[in-house]
């Protein structure tokens, strides 16, 4: 089980990486997510009620939208013919699981916590269940997502002396003006 929760984290995080990087890392990042997250749901019912409907509900909501998501989303239906999900899907369970991934998706919630409506449901779900697997999963998901939007965000902004080069190199772009020693 501890396997199936550090892939729920991993793929969190290669799916933001997925979205922030577009050199070589963002290809192997989208298929390396696709990999974590077909195993995570060949593991445990639980994980594969919410996991595969979330994925569901990003493909109809129009969310895979990058050649590194096709890549992700390509290599976990590859996937799923070598790892079958476990059973039994409460069918039920994932069809709110569906709904709430949805809502997510299609809402644009300006909150702390921008897509509430699956960690919601999966509490519901673990209760129902009598089980911590849903939330804790979608949580270990959501956090490595997170962790992995401030590690680019980080990158991305760097330190004042790290912006203050990149702001130095954008304007020698704009006015062809380069420095070469």
């Amino acid at each position: 089980m501890v396997l199936a929760f550090l892939l729920s984290a991993f793929s969190g995080f290669l799916a933001k990486t997925a979205d922030e990087t577009n050199d070589y890392l963002g290809p192997l990042s989208g298929a390396a997510y696709g990999v974590a997250l077909v195993v995570a749901i060949s593991l445990d019912a639980l994980l594969a009620t919410v996991f595969l409907p979330a994925v569901a509900a990003n493909l109809v909501a129009g969310k895979i939208d990058s050649k590194n998501h096709m890549l992700g989303l390509a290599v976990f239906l590859a996937g799923l013919v070598f790892f079958n999900p476990a059973s039994p899907i409460r069918i039920e369970w994932a069809a709110l699981a569906f709904a709430a991934a949805l809502a997510d998706e299609l809402a644009d919630l300006k909150l702390a916590y921008p897509r509430p409506f699956l960690p919601l449901t999966a509490i519901l779900l673990s209760f129902l269940a009598a089980s911590y697997v849903p939330i804790l999963a979608v949580l270990l998901f959501d956090g490595g997502y997170l962790l992995a939007q401030r590690v680019w965000k980080k990158e991305e902004t760097g330190s004042p002396t790290t912006r203050k080069t990149a702001a130095k190199t954008k304007k020698q772009k704009k006015t062809g003006r380069h420095i070469t020693i």
